[in-house]
Order: structure tokens, then sequence, then C-alpha cells
């Protein structure tokens, strides 16, 4: 989203005020803002990205538990636990998330956004008698919950983030994570009000969401904070991104540590790597021919993409697929009907061999590409268009900290690979430094100069062989300068 076309964050204070205002003006009143000039403002800057936060809150609670307080009962659905209502359409800061299982009941938990922040809260009465129900009918469980996790019967009734802590998020995962940590409190109550033997299945529950640690992510992959938020953001948005580079910068290093953060608790990830021969058969569907008691049949075989996404569909949090190289193969020919898939999400499609498919929204692709074959130019627009593309460059920084924490000062050497580039001068064919992560640099690094880097410049330079020669080893040998810290 922008405003005046520039970027902005998920929200702003103009999101705020015009919860105020509207509030003010319109007395709160939903149906007046409808027909007021407000009400496409509204949209765009509340409704949309408080709803869009709602589904990412839901990614990260277990799913098939729906509240029933009618009949004081709860039930399992095949469907998500959590699902972001306007019911209150009297006011207009009360947007509620709320665990239930049909929209004209009463709900136990809720989530707001008003002109102040985000605020969540349970009906006390509600929760009363489900506690004081589930104590009566499964004594023995309770006590053994309460055993095991004691604050059972004192979770935080309520909860306040606000705007103040809100506005300065580029993506979505703080938020998330504090609002998802508040539910989980009630999650025990609620699995042993609902299953027959709940203590297992709370125990794979009761373990902490993953709390962000951006410095250690930093120490990670070189990326600010600011930097990873804008990325998860940009991928969770789009549902796939490729991260393009030159040679050497860490692309599939960086995916598949994206890849561990976007999968939380309850997600997975895996990676196939694309080549020349990879085919629609191998990634969608196809026939195969198999022998049979001693005949030969040809079934249809979902290939790796439905494998992975029947597989995802029975996790709740993020699954993501690395798609490796992924300019190596004929991308129009591998994806087919996917191309459709990527841009709607939402859609259900059938195949050439006659299924059914869709994309389950938990889904995420992230492919690498490398950018020294020019492999982006030759990407379709139409394919193109339906990914994000991150370009990832030489970060010498991450390079000095690496080496830092094993004792090296490598200042000359990052020295030479910025004379290097400036030399090559095409952000596509860059020295990345991921030739000299290694633990023994000191002992390595000829053989990596002269077995890797060489080559590589007599390839690029191959009509200009004078330029390699100013970057031979032995030209370059003593200035590389790789020293222990104690002998700076």
């Amino acid at each position: 989203m922008s405003i005046g076309g520039k970027p902005k964050r998920i929200f702003s204070e103009f999101t705020f005020d015009l919860i105020e205002r509207c509030y003010v003006e319109y007395g709160g009143f939903a149906d007046v803002i409808c027909e007021s000039n407000d009400y496409d403002n509204f949209l765009k800057y509340v409704e949309e990205p408080f709803t869009q936060l709602c589904q990412e809150i839901s990614t990260k609670l277990p799913v098939c538990l729906a509240f029933k307080p009618l009949n004081n009962s709860l039930i399992v659905k095949n469907a998500s636990m959590v699902e972001k209502l306007l019911i209150d359409t009297d006011h207009v800061e009360d947007y509620e998330f709320c665990l239930q299982a049909d929209f004209s009941e009463i709900k136990l938990l809720y989530i707001q956004i008003t002109q102040w922040g985000i605020r969540g809260g349970v009906r006390e009465e509600i929760y009363q008698n489900l506690l004081h129900e589930v104590t009566q009918k499964k004594p023995k469980a309770m006590m053994e919950l309460i055993l095991y996790k004691p604050s059972i019967l004192n979770p935080e009734k309520y909860l306040l983030i606000e705007k103040s802590e809100i506005l300065p998020y580029l993506g979505f995962s703080p938020l998330v994570y504090e609002v998802a940590k508040w539910f989980k409190q009630y999650l025990p109550l609620l699995i042993l009000a609902s299953a027959d033997d709940p203590i297992p299945v709370i125990h794979q529950y009761l373990s902490e969401p993953k709390e962000p640690d951006f410095d250690s992510w930093k120490d990670k992959t070189g990326l600010e904070e600011t930097e990873l938020e804008c990325w998860l953001n940009t991928i969770n948005r789009k549902g796939q991104a490729i991260i393009c580079g030159s040679p050497g910068t860490g692309k599939t290093f960086l995916a598949e540590k994206i890849a561990e953060y976007l999968i939380g608790d309850y997600g997975f990830s895996e990676l196939v790597q694309f080549h020349p021969a990879y085919s629609y058969e191998d990634f969608i569907q196809g026939i195969r021919p198999q022998s049979q008691e001693g005949k030969l049949t040809y079934p249809l075989v979902p290939g790796r993409f439905l494998e992975f996404c029947k597989k995802a569909e029975s996790y709740q949090d993020t699954c993501v697929l690395i798609i490796d190289e992924i300019n190596r193969a004929n991308l129009a020919q591998v994806f087919g009907e996917l191309m459709y898939l990527l841009e709607y999400r939402d859609r259900e499609i059938p195949l050439a061999g006659g299924n059914r498919f869709r994309i389950p929204k938990n889904v995420r692709i992230i492919g690498t590409m490398n950018t020294a074959d020019r492999s982006i130019a030759n990407i379709d627009h139409a394919l193109r268009r339906r990914f994000a593309f991150i370009e990832l460059r030489t970060n010498y920084e991450v390079l000095r900290r690496y080496h830092r924490k094993r004792g090296f000062i490598v200042d000359g050497l990052i020295n030479i690979l910025q004379q290097l580039n400036q030399a090559i001068a095409d952000k596509n064919y860059e020295i990345g430094i991921s030739f000299f992560l290694t633990d023994n640099l000191r002992e390595d690094i000829e053989d990596i100069w002269c077995m890797e880097i060489e080559p590589y410049l007599e390839e690029y330079f191959f009509n200009q062989l004078q330029r390699v020669d100013e970057f031979r080893w032995k030209k370059i040998k003593d200035q590389l300068c790789i020293q222990t810290q104690h002998n700076q």
C-alpha cells in the first residue's frame, strides 16, 4: 500500500487517525461510513491490512478447533479455528477475530483495531462457564493439565499493543508473534474441552512461538531488520519470489534461512533443483510406466509440487518450496496451469490429467536465479510478473563478520574483491563472497583464487586476457593481508 505513491508501513498514523475521525464524525456507525467519502480509504488503510494481519495470526495457531458456547461444547471442524469477522456494525473500531463455530454465536476471544492500537480480550463469563464445565466433566485431565501448566487458570485476560509500538513495523512478524503468544494461553483449555485424550494433543502446542531474533538473523544473513522485514512481507504478499544475483552471493543459503524463518513452529520446507531436463510431468503430474504383477501400467502420478502441496494441507503454518536454479528449466513448460494459480491463489482449476488442483494458502515458493547467464531477460513477461524479484548483491560486511568470529582480519581480501568487481563493472557477473566462506581461509585462499576465481575471470574476459593478468595470484597475493586479530 502507499500514500501519495510512496511506500508505507503496514499501519500508519493515517490508519489510526482515520478510525478516530470516523468514530467522532459518524458516531461509529458502519452503515454511515459505507455511504461516506471515507469508505474507500477505510477499506484500504484499515480493513485490508487488518484482515491480512488476522490471516497471518491464524497460520500460527492450531487448526480444527471451534467454540460453540450456546450448548457449552467445542466441535472439531475441517477448517481454520480462527476467523476474522466484522461482528459489531455499531462501532467501526470493533473488528473482531474470534474462536467460533458459527457467525451467529458468541465468541470467546477477540482482537480489535482501534484508534489507540490493537487490543485483545476474553469474554469473561464464557471463559468461566467453560472452565467450570471442563472441571466437572474431565477432572482427572484438568488436574494433570494444571500440574503440567499451572498458568492455565490464570491467563492474561487482555492484550494491548499501542499504535506507537505498531507504527515502526514494516512486516507482520512482530505483531503476529505478540498476538499468537497471547492467544496460545487459551489453547490448552479449548483442546481439553474438545479432545477425548487431550493431554498429548496439548503438549505439542505448549511450546512458545519463536520470537524473531533480528540480531541473530543479521549475523546469519547480513540483512538489516528493516530489509529482512521488507523481504518477508514481499514473499507473503506475492506468494512467490525469486532471489537473483551474481555467482557466490549466497542466494541458496539466504533462501534456506528465509524459509527457516517463515515456517515457524508448525511448517516445513523442501528444496528441489531445476535442470534442463526437468519437465511438467516431474513438477505437476504425468503418466509414469510401472510394472505390477508382470504387467505394464500407466498410472497418472503426482509430481514434486503436487506432493508438496498435499503435504502442506496438513500443516497449519507456512510451508516453503525452494526451487534452486529456477531458470535452468523451461519455466513456461514446467509450470503449465500453475501459471494461472500463481496469480489467483484462491482459485481451483482442472489439470491436464483431469484432476482439479489449488495451491494451499500456506504455501510459499522461493526460487534462486543466477544472473550471470542473463536468465531474467529470458523469462517471459507473463511468468515474470507473477514473481517478486529480490536482488542480492555482494555483501562484504558479511565476509568481514564471518572471519572476525574466527580470528581473522580480511580487509585486504575485501579491498581486492572491490577492485575486481569494479573491473568487471557488471552487477550480474560480480564475484560473490561465498567463495571465501571457509574456516581455513589462510590455507585455502591460494587454491580458491587459482582454481575458482581465475578460471571464472578467464571466461568473463575471454577476449581481454590482459585484464585477468592484473588479478593473477602472483600479483595480488601480497595485498590480501589475511591477518590474525592479535597481529593487527
